[in-house]
């Protein structure tokens, strides 16, 4: 599983624009990933850059900026977001997305509010754990998650380990056995899959009623109830409080 993040983990200065942070992970078989997805995406930078030294990175493409300049003529931005909404389409790969609204995050717990990073963390570890188990046989789980410095790396990692030590409060994650921290320019596909995906679910999160034609591709990767594809809620999308749940019910809709 693959993890990047929208927003950030502060609570003493919150963004008004964007109250909420949103742990996004992408999940690949390990097979799949070596031999089908990372050449796929190499093909889309090859396509366009005839290079594969390029980061997708969702912010630089949302400015027109750095390698993704080219994007402000409107027809070569049209020819992109139609070959990029169509790699996403075809990777086979399924997503769990965490999302903590910062404000009645801390409403609820005041003092006890904690990490919104290690919270989600704890959130998304025991949805790729039930992952892992409805896909059968004896997986092994790995994470790999974006580096924000040397002090979060290390904190993060204390917390993965307090986990697998102690579990959460509804299981233990004796099959999730690594996690580990990749720079940016690492050039890591599957951590770009993942930092396109988390944009797009934190502004739909965030207006739930809007048009996000991004989020619309994504759907149908984010985990659902088995058997109801039209239910994502608490399943491959956390929503934490839980006490403004009703305002996302439209989240789940059908098809």
């Amino acid at each position: 599983m693959f993890v990047d993040e929208s927003g950030d983990h502060n609570l003493q200065n919150i963004d008004d624009n964007f109250p909420l942070f949103c742990l996004c992970g992408c999940v690949f078989e390990k097979e799949y990933y070596s031999a089908t997805a990372r050449p796929l995406i190499d093909n889309l930078k090859i396509r366009f850059w005839n290079s594969t030294n390029i980061i997708l990175h969702s912010q630089d493409i949302r400015k027109h900026q750095g390698a993704f300049y080219f994007l402000k003529d409107r027809d070569r931005r049209g020819e992109f977001y139609e070959a990029l909404n169509e790699l996403m389409r075809r990777l086979e790969f399924s997503i769990i997305a965490i999302a903590i609204l910062k404000r009645e995050h801390l409403a609820q717990y005041g003092d006890r509010a904690r990490h919104p990073y290690h919270l989600s963390l704890e959130f998304m570890m025991e949805r790729f754990g039930l992952t892992m188990r409805r896909s059968g046989g004896n997986n092994e789980g790995h994470i790999i998650a974006e580096s924000r410095g040397r002090v979060e790396d290390k904190l993060l990692k204390e917390e993965f380990f307090r986990l697998k030590a102690g579990g959460s409060d509804y299981q233990s994650f004796e099959g999730i056995t690594t996690l580990w921290t990749e720079k940016k320019r690492e050039n890591i596909a599957g951590l770009q899959i993942a930092d396109l995906a988390a944009y797009p679910i934190a502004r739909k999160i965030l207006d739930p009623t809007g048009a996000q034609l991004s989020f619309d591709v994504l759907r149908a990767k984010i985990c659902h109830k088995p058997g109801e594809a039209s239910r994502i809620l608490g399943y491959g999308v956390k929503i934490f409080p839980q006490a403004t749940f009703d305002h996302y019910l439209h989240l789940d809709r059908e098809f």
